[in-house]
């Protein structure tokens, strides 16, 4: 059973974050329409899930700070008896407050009485909300909804973006949130091998994805953290390859993929011959990429800026391309590594927060690459990692990476 008190102490740690006389709120979402009478897979707010644990649609958590003081309450929709017989029983408002340690808990329908209540008897000062949608039109979302009616109701309120610190506490990750991305790289390590145990010539991207994919629901993870990239041949040069529609021939195959297992990620990145062998070229420039991730893995240590790594990747690999006649000078590097190679990783598999130095706890995907459109074949090697107090630590160091093992298992001999 979840421990709640864990998001509990979140809320508290953001509360002491929060200006005084302020009133915040967080929503959980909605679900998208897919067709007429079916939704998609529903998933919480981030944000939301990582300061209340829950995860059904339509929530709303309210929390004040009046004179130093903090209050946590939540909304939620009324138990109905016709919804329980189509999807099981709905929590009370008395249950939920207590399995989610919250102060108080509401229905739905008295949120609009309970916030006229409040604001009547309290001098806020600060409307904070969670601002984080990319796109320019946001009249479709809750927060901005609700932000518009309480401005239009008390112009004095200065509004505050609480993102940015919702976001940079989630940087630093707790034991809990460690053991599960342990979880999903585990489980997309199993995904991997039986990619590998049925890749040939002749089989399609798709029924790859299909291996990996049973692998992680009969493992126990929610799904995949994001679109499998499986990209064969000339289809490994596209960084974000997603159609997986295409029957492997010769070359080699781009795995890029992960495990989601209680809403953390995994990120793993492999490359494999798919004769079995890699020629001698593809090694080459392989062993060049490897070099690049272990240079990253030993720098990566409390205190090292983020954004060094893909630098240091470039200078690692650049001797190697400059004496295949790949690169002529060091500038050529931005084209044959054209993307960043290191992100935080956790509830996002490209998690937010302020990309500065990186400090213990803090968990990473670190992945080198080199892409030659020419030759028809890229190579991306991607692990994921825990940073120490003293420098790194490999999370997914059992997933196949050596050259040698990966020919070995391929052809049987593992």
């Amino acid at each position: 059973m979840m421990d709640y008190t864990i998001f509990r102490r979140r809320r508290e740690e953001l509360g002491s974050s929060l200006p005084d006389q302020s009133v915040l709120f967080l929503f959980s979402g909605q679900p998208k329409q897919k067709s007429m009478d079916l939704d998609f897979p529903f998933a919480p707010d981030r944000n939301f899930y990582y300061l209340t644990g829950l995860t059904e649609p339509g929530y709303i958590l309210l929390m004040t700070k009046l004179h130093g003081k903090l209050s946590q309450q939540l909304f939620l929709a009324r138990p109905d008896p016709y919804l329980e017989l189509y999807h099981g029983k709905m929590p009370t408002a008395e249950e939920l407050q207590k399995q989610a340690c919250l102060d108080q808990a509401h229905y739905l329908d008295k949120l609009d009485w309970e916030l006229g209540r409040l604001f009547s008897r309290n001098s806020f000062e600060v409307l904070c909300m969670d601002f984080h949608k990319r796109e320019l039109d946001t009249t479709a979302y809750p927060e901005h909804d609700l932000a518009k009616r309480i401005i239009s109701a008390h112009p004095y309120l200065t509004m505050k973006n609480i993102a940015p610190v919702i976001n940079n506490m989630r940087r630093v990750k707790t034991p809990e949130e460690i053991a599960a991305i342990r979880e999903a790289v585990r489980l997309t390590g199993l995904g991997i091998e039986s990619i590998l145990r049925h890749m040939k010539p002749g089989i399609g991207e798709w029924q790859l994805q299909a291996y990996f994919d049973f692998e992680l629901k009969f493992g126990g993870a929610m799904g995949n953290a994001f679109s499998p990239i499986i990209a064969s041949g000339s289809n490994s040069v596209s960084l974000h390859y997603e159609r997986n529609d295409q029957v492997l021939s010769k070359g080699l195959l781009l795995l890029d993929l992960g495990a989601e297992y209680q809403y953390y990620s995994a990120d793993i990145s492999r490359t494999f011959p798919i004769s079995g062998k890699f020629t001698a070229e593809e090694r080459y420039y392989y062993e060049a990429v490897l070099k690049a991730q272990e240079a990253i893995l030993q720098a990566l240590k409390p205190g090292y800026p983020i954004d060094d790594t893909l630098e240091l990747a470039r200078d690692t690999m650049y001797p190697y391309c400059r004496e295949a006649g790949t690169a002529k000078d060091r500038a050529d590097m931005v084209k044959l590594l054209p993307h960043g190679v290191c992100h935080y990783l956790g509830l996002d598999t490209h998690d937010v927060g302020d990309r500065v130095e990186v400090c213990e706890g803090m968990t990473v995907a670190i992945e080198p690459g080199l892409y030659f459109p020419e030759k028809g074949f890229g190579i991306r090697i991607e692990d994921d990692a825990l940073v120490t107090a003293g420098g790194c630590e490999l999370i997914s160091g059992q997933i196949l990476k050596d050259p040698d093992e990966i020919e070995d298992f391929i052809n049987g001999k593992l």
